[in-house]
Protein backbone atom coordinates (compact mmCIF):
# COMPACT_ATOMS: atom_id res chain seq x y z
CA UNK A 1 0.00 0.00 0.00
CA UNK A 2 1.16 3.43 -0.85
CA UNK A 3 2.40 5.75 1.64
CA UNK A 4 -0.76 8.16 2.31
CA UNK A 5 -0.68 11.85 1.65
CA UNK A 6 1.72 14.79 3.58
CA UNK A 7 0.85 15.71 6.78
CA UNK A 8 -0.92 19.25 6.93
CA UNK A 9 2.03 21.58 6.87
CA UNK A 10 4.66 18.87 5.81
CA UNK A 11 5.83 18.81 2.08
CA UNK A 12 6.78 16.70 -0.55
CA UNK A 13 10.74 16.14 -1.10
CA UNK A 14 10.63 18.47 -4.55
CA UNK A 15 10.30 16.49 -7.73
CA UNK A 16 8.94 13.69 -5.68
CA UNK A 17 5.28 11.87 -7.83
CA UNK A 18 2.09 12.65 -5.61
CA UNK A 19 1.85 8.92 -3.48
CA UNK A 20 -1.90 7.61 -2.37
CA UNK A 21 -5.07 6.55 -4.80
CA UNK A 22 -6.10 9.38 -6.89
CA UNK A 23 -8.57 11.92 -5.74
CA UNK A 24 -6.96 11.01 -2.00
CA UNK A 25 -5.01 14.07 -1.66
CA UNK A 26 -7.65 16.49 -2.59
CA UNK A 27 -9.98 14.19 -0.65
CA UNK A 28 -7.79 15.01 2.55
CA UNK A 29 -7.36 18.50 2.39
CA UNK A 30 -10.95 19.02 2.47
CA UNK A 31 -12.12 17.01 4.70
CA UNK A 32 -9.19 16.97 7.61
CA UNK A 33 -9.66 20.38 8.82
CA UNK A 34 -13.85 19.71 8.76
CA UNK A 35 -13.35 16.57 11.16
CA UNK A 36 -10.61 18.85 12.88
CA UNK A 37 -13.80 21.30 13.60
CA UNK A 38 -16.09 18.55 14.90
CA UNK A 39 -13.68 16.77 17.03
CA UNK A 40 -13.08 19.98 18.58
CA UNK A 41 -17.02 20.24 19.16
CA UNK A 42 -17.14 16.88 20.52
CA UNK A 43 -14.12 18.78 23.14
CA UNK A 44 -11.03 16.38 21.72
CA UNK A 45 -8.59 17.13 24.60
CA UNK A 46 -5.69 18.71 22.74
CA UNK A 47 -4.01 16.11 23.12
CA UNK A 48 -5.24 13.53 21.47
CA UNK A 49 -7.09 15.73 18.88
CA UNK A 50 -4.78 15.76 16.10
CA UNK A 51 -4.03 11.77 16.78
CA UNK A 52 -7.60 11.09 16.25
CA UNK A 53 -7.89 13.48 12.98
CA UNK A 54 -5.04 11.33 11.34
CA UNK A 55 -6.59 7.70 12.31
CA UNK A 56 -9.65 9.08 11.17
CA UNK A 57 -8.36 9.97 8.12
CA UNK A 58 -5.88 7.02 7.53
CA UNK A 59 -9.28 5.12 8.22
CA UNK A 60 -10.71 7.08 5.03
CA UNK A 61 -7.43 6.29 3.08
CA UNK A 62 -7.64 2.65 4.19
CA UNK A 63 -10.96 2.30 2.55
CA UNK A 64 -10.52 4.39 -0.09
CA UNK A 65 -12.38 2.61 -2.90
CA UNK A 66 -15.46 2.43 -0.59
CA UNK A 67 -15.45 5.78 0.95
CA UNK A 68 -14.27 7.66 -2.61
CA UNK A 69 -18.12 6.69 -3.73
CA UNK A 70 -19.63 7.79 -1.13
CA UNK A 71 -21.79 11.30 -1.65
CA UNK A 72 -20.62 12.85 0.66
CA UNK A 73 -18.73 11.14 3.25
CA UNK A 74 -19.02 13.84 5.82
CA UNK A 75 -21.03 11.24 7.82
CA UNK A 76 -19.20 8.21 7.94
CA UNK A 77 -16.16 10.78 8.88
CA UNK A 78 -17.76 12.18 11.22
CA UNK A 79 -18.92 8.55 12.78
CA UNK A 80 -15.35 7.23 12.68
CA UNK A 81 -13.98 10.53 14.05
CA UNK A 82 -16.28 9.80 17.25
CA UNK A 83 -14.63 6.21 17.34
CA UNK A 84 -11.34 7.18 16.98
CA UNK A 85 -11.67 10.30 19.50
CA UNK A 86 -13.28 7.45 22.12
CA UNK A 87 -10.24 5.05 21.21
CA UNK A 88 -7.60 7.55 21.81
CA UNK A 89 -9.64 8.59 25.61
CA UNK A 90 -9.31 5.18 26.51
CA UNK A 91 -5.82 4.83 25.22
CA UNK A 92 -5.08 7.65 27.69
CA UNK A 93 -6.93 6.25 30.43
CA UNK A 94 -5.21 2.78 30.39
CA UNK A 95 -1.70 4.68 30.47
CA UNK A 96 -3.33 6.92 32.55
CA UNK A 97 -3.25 10.38 30.86
CA UNK A 98 -5.79 12.74 32.41
CA UNK A 99 -6.56 16.36 30.32
CA UNK A 100 -8.29 19.51 32.07
CA UNK A 101 -11.31 20.94 30.13
CA UNK A 102 -9.01 24.57 30.55
CA UNK A 103 -6.45 22.56 28.03
CA UNK A 104 -9.59 22.37 25.77
CA UNK A 105 -10.34 26.38 26.14
CA UNK A 106 -6.43 26.88 25.25
CA UNK A 107 -6.97 24.82 22.08
CA UNK A 108 -10.37 26.77 20.74
CA UNK A 109 -9.13 30.18 21.46
CA UNK A 110 -7.26 30.66 17.92
CA UNK A 111 -8.17 33.27 15.35
CA UNK A 112 -10.69 31.40 13.57
CA UNK A 113 -13.96 32.05 11.90
CA UNK A 114 -16.02 30.26 14.29
CA UNK A 115 -14.62 31.70 17.34
CA UNK A 116 -13.14 35.13 16.37
CA UNK A 117 -16.79 36.80 17.29
CA UNK A 118 -17.87 37.32 20.58
CA UNK A 119 -21.19 36.70 20.06
CA UNK A 120 -20.44 32.77 18.83
CA UNK A 121 -17.99 32.60 21.48
CA UNK A 122 -21.74 33.37 23.80
CA UNK A 123 -23.26 30.69 21.61
CA UNK A 124 -21.21 28.25 22.14
CA UNK A 125 -20.85 28.20 25.47
CA UNK A 126 -24.65 27.77 25.88
CA UNK A 127 -24.44 25.00 23.51
CA UNK A 128 -21.44 23.46 25.85
CA UNK A 129 -24.59 23.63 28.79
CA UNK A 130 -26.92 21.68 26.44
CA UNK A 131 -26.77 17.50 26.96
CA UNK A 132 -24.03 15.71 24.99
CA UNK A 133 -26.98 14.44 22.35
CA UNK A 134 -28.22 17.80 21.96
CA UNK A 135 -24.56 18.82 21.34
CA UNK A 136 -24.17 16.67 18.86
CA UNK A 137 -27.16 16.93 16.82
CA UNK A 138 -27.19 20.62 16.65
CA UNK A 139 -23.28 21.05 15.98
CA UNK A 140 -24.13 18.20 12.96
CA UNK A 141 -27.08 20.33 11.43
CA UNK A 142 -26.35 23.90 12.31
CA UNK A 143 -22.31 23.85 12.20
CA UNK A 144 -21.52 21.13 9.50
CA UNK A 145 -24.94 21.43 7.38
CA UNK A 146 -25.92 17.22 7.26
CA UNK A 147 -29.24 16.04 6.56
CA UNK A 148 -30.99 14.58 9.63
CA UNK A 149 -30.37 10.68 7.76
CA UNK A 150 -26.82 11.56 8.23
CA UNK A 151 -26.96 12.75 11.75
CA UNK A 152 -28.96 9.63 12.59
CA UNK A 153 -26.26 7.30 10.89
CA UNK A 154 -23.62 9.26 12.71
CA UNK A 155 -25.14 9.45 16.19
CA UNK A 156 -26.69 6.05 15.91
CA UNK A 157 -30.61 7.15 16.62
CA UNK A 158 -33.51 7.53 14.48
CA UNK A 159 -34.25 10.30 11.97
CA UNK A 160 -36.92 11.45 14.47
CA UNK A 161 -35.03 11.48 17.54
CA UNK A 162 -32.15 13.59 15.52
CA UNK A 163 -35.09 15.97 14.75
CA UNK A 164 -36.24 16.31 18.61
CA UNK A 165 -32.55 16.36 19.96
CA UNK A 166 -32.10 19.73 17.05
CA UNK A 167 -35.33 21.00 18.18
CA UNK A 168 -34.93 21.14 22.01
CA UNK A 169 -31.16 22.55 21.77
CA UNK A 170 -32.77 25.33 19.41
CA UNK A 171 -35.50 26.20 21.99
CA UNK A 172 -32.93 26.02 25.14
CA UNK A 173 -30.73 28.26 23.15
CA UNK A 174 -33.07 30.51 22.64
CA UNK A 175 -34.36 30.72 26.08
CA UNK A 176 -30.70 31.28 27.06
CA UNK A 177 -29.47 33.76 24.30
CA UNK A 178 -32.60 35.51 23.36
CA UNK A 179 -32.59 37.38 20.30
CA UNK A 180 -28.40 37.06 19.85
CA UNK A 181 -29.34 33.79 18.69
CA UNK A 182 -31.68 35.05 15.76
CA UNK A 183 -29.03 38.19 15.00
CA UNK A 184 -25.72 35.02 14.95
CA UNK A 185 -28.19 32.92 12.18
CA UNK A 186 -28.74 36.37 10.21
CA UNK A 187 -24.80 36.64 10.38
Amino acid sequence: MPDPAPLPGHQRAEGAAPSGPPGFEEFFRHYAPMVHRYLIWQEAEPSILDDAVQMTMFSAYRYWGRVSQMDPPTGWLFKVAGQRLQDARHANRRNGVLIGTEALHSKTAHPDPITACDQRLDILAAIRKLPRRQQEAVALREQFGLPYKEIAEVMGASPATVRAHVHQARKTLEAMLGDEIQEGADA
